[in-house]
């Protein structure tokens, strides 16, 4: 409890300069709203922030993660004193009247635990002004809009509301790997998202409001009751999840809700779920600013989008935007720092997302060509054999070395027509009216396996030809969710296969480059290739003097060239030979004993309390996905170079 000037200085110093966005009450006391996870690019910048509401806020002034010791007491004059002259002093500075939030819900609150089991509530009136930040705000961003979004709490009562009753709010326990050893995972955390029910008895939410669950509940409007929440699938390329509730009574009482149309531009929409700022469901409206391909947070990969001003908020991701009483979007993003941007998930991929479980019994992954197109828009058309108007396309320039294209298409042909659909210069197509977007969205209701029509020009003859959609294939997985990490403990040396999630923690002391690993995409000679590197050395006398090679990449075992982890755990626990012999980049060698090397891996094991010295995938040939092992499918997709596919695991 902060009971002294300088303590309560302190804690000031502490709120402003953490909280990302707060809030003064109208009693000058500072509060502090629930924390969001954000995603960060290779910069560390905040890019996107999650629609995520932490059900408590932390303090990462430690090196461990402990609950926040801040708390204020109203009865505390000096306390008071010092929060109103730090509030009047910005103000001040400002010399501009700030804009004012406005919601008709019951006065806002905010507890805050402390170390010492002191706990204090602050209550004051609903309308709230925004806590400032270090750097003045432009004019542009400060002034009000002609128009204000409209935000309800709603409390619950005993009428039945077939727009509100189908709606949930998801409580989820997330428990991720750990990529710096792979064999732990990192502490879990609790969020809290939205969700609504469709027909079947079937619950869509967002993938990263479930992502690497260990628990999953949900809660009806209206009901205090937790109901325990089972994962159907997730498809985390398109940021969704499909849940149901094994429970009965649950389901009493509840209609689901209708998949409409794809809104048109200006027109209304109403987004319900359960933000940050209070416990009740929230509904808020806006109108329809663009649709559009654009980059989902989660996945980092595009998709269709649609752009509103409503305001989302933490916790409301996985909840139904709404116009005429169906669902025409899923809340799930919006962007850091913008004001009235948000996004929505539109119904094509959501229809998408349940027609490929339907059929398939899980989400099969995102279909590619796996051809690399390049404008036509500065290129003289003469070259190309093309009259200077008229035809319009893009160029083949490049393609995946086990793309179905292979054999068909050629480099230099020019698309013209995608299933009929004329492809435009700049690589656009004709959506709605005048709207135009990616030719990528002729590829959205298409799975697996389907047949894409090309119409191609080849030196000035016209072709018409027919390409097998393959799954996605990069040399380095994307982000991955709901499996665990592969490697490989041998002699102290800890073996990886590249992931993103992987570079994004090594990002600094990683030494193989982006560029690196880029050029080799069109050199790998198996579709299962990996690249493999020694990312640690846990110390031991049998590999005394190897640390320096720490995040080196792996290209030989006893001169064989190994293609991926699975390759070079054959290769060493098949050997005969007196020595193992690790050919590193740079002609690097590591030679170990082969006798000596396998006591020191059960030496190592023990001091490093490491469960097993090989990943599940690797003892068992399976992978973890969807929270269960698949013994049938050992293979998962994940992009990050434009039609490129790798697997997980991969066939010796």
């Amino acid at each position: 409890m902060i009971n002294n000037t300088s303590a309560a200085t302190a804690a000031t110093s502490y709120l402003l300069n953490r909280c990302s966005k707060g809030v003064y009450n109208s009693s000058g006391h500072i509060l502090v709203p629930s924390t969001s996870a954000y995603r960060y690019n290779s910069s560390n910048k905040f890019k996107y922030s999650y629609n995520i509401t932490r059900q408590q806020f932390y303090s990462s002034t430690s090196s461990s993660t402990t609950k926040a010791t801040i708390t204020t007491q109203n009865e505390n004059n000096d306390n008071k004193s010092i929060f109103s002259t730090i509030k009047e002093k910005i103000m001040t500075a400002f010399k501009q009247p700030q804009p004012q939030i406005t919601t008709t819900n019951s006065p806002v609150s905010t507890e805050l635990n402390s170390t010492n089991n002191n706990n204090i509530k602050t209550t004051n009136s609903s309308i709230v002004e925004p806590l400032l930040p270090k750097k003045p705000i432009q004019e542009s961003f400060i002034k009000q809009p002609q128009q204000q979004n409209i935000i309800t709490t709603i409390e619950p009562s005993s009428e039945s509301d077939p727009l509100l009753d189908p709606v949930v709010k998801v409580f989820s326990v997330l428990t991720s790997p750990n990529h710096y050893t792979p064999w732990q995972m990192k502490p879990q955390r609790s969020v809290t998202g939205s969700g609504f029910i469709i027909s079947g008895k079937r619950i869509l939410t967002n993938a990263h409001v479930v992502a690497d669950q260990t628990l999953v509940m949900v809660t009806k409007f209206g009901n205090p009751n937790k109901f325990p929440a089972r994962l159907i699938s997730a498809a985390h390329e398109y940021d969704l999840a499909m849940l149901t509730v094994d429970d009965d009574t649950f389901w009493e009482g509840l209609t689901p809700l209708e998949l409409g149309d794809l809104p048109d531009l200006q027109e209304v929409i109403t987004v319900v779920g359960f933000p940050t700022g209070g416990s009740n469901i929230c509904v808020t409206q806006g109108v329809v600013s663009r649709i559009d391909l654009q980059m989902y947070a989660h996945s980092e990969t595009q998709s269709l989008s649609i752009q509103i001003d409503a305001a989302i908020n933490p916790g409301n991701s996985g909840g139904p935007a709404l116009k005429d009483g169906k669902v025409v979007g899923i809340a799930f993003q919006n962007i850091m720092g913008a004001s009235s941007i948000g996004f929505i998930i539109p119904t094509p991929v959501i229809n998408r997302f349940i027609r490929d479980i339907e059929m398939h019994g899980k989400f099969t992954g995102v279909p590619k060509l796996g051809i690399f197109l390049q404008s036509l828009e500065t290129m003289p058309k003469k070259f190309f054999n093309l009259p200077a108007t008229g035809v319009t396309g893009v160029v083949v320039h490049e393609m995946h070395p086990f793309s179905a294209a292979r054999g068909i298409v050629q480099t230099q042909d020019i698309i013209t027509h995608i299933n009929g659909c004329p492809v435009a210069d700049d690589g656009s197509i004709a959506f709605r009216r005048r709207e135009r977007i990616s030719l990528e969205y002729l590829l959205l209701n298409h799975f697996v396996g389907d047949k894409i029509e090309l119409t191609l020009l080849r030196k000035g003859e016209k072709l018409n030809v027919q390409i097998p959609l393959v799954n996605d294939h990069s040399v380095v997985p994307f982000q991955k969710y709901d499996s665990r990490p592969s490697y490989f403990v041998y002699s102290g040396l800890v073996f990886v296969p590249i992931t993103y999630p992987f570079l994004l923690e090594h990002s600094e002391d990683f030494a193989i480059t982006y560029r690196k690993i880029y050029e080799r995409a069109d050199k790998i000679t198996c579709p299962d290739y990996q690249v493999v590197i020694l990312s640690q050395v846990l110390h031991d006398k049998t590999n005394h003097g190897y640390a320096n090679f720490a995040m080196s990449e792996v290209k030989k075992v006893n001169d064989t060239p190994i293609r991926c982890l699975s390759h070079l755990v054959e290769l060493i626990e098949s050997s005969k030979d007196d020595y193992i012999v690790i050919t590193l980049e740079n002609e690097h060698l590591i030679v170990l004993d082969r006798s000596e090397a396998e006591e020191a891996s059960e030496r190592v094991m023990i001091q490093h309390s490491i469960p097993h010295l090989k990943s599940l995938d690797l003892r068992n040939n399976n992978i973890i996905t969807d929270g269960k092992v698949d013994n049938n499918n050992n293979k998962t997709t994940a992009n990050v170079i434009e039609g490129v596919v790798i697997n997980s695991t991969c066939s010796s």
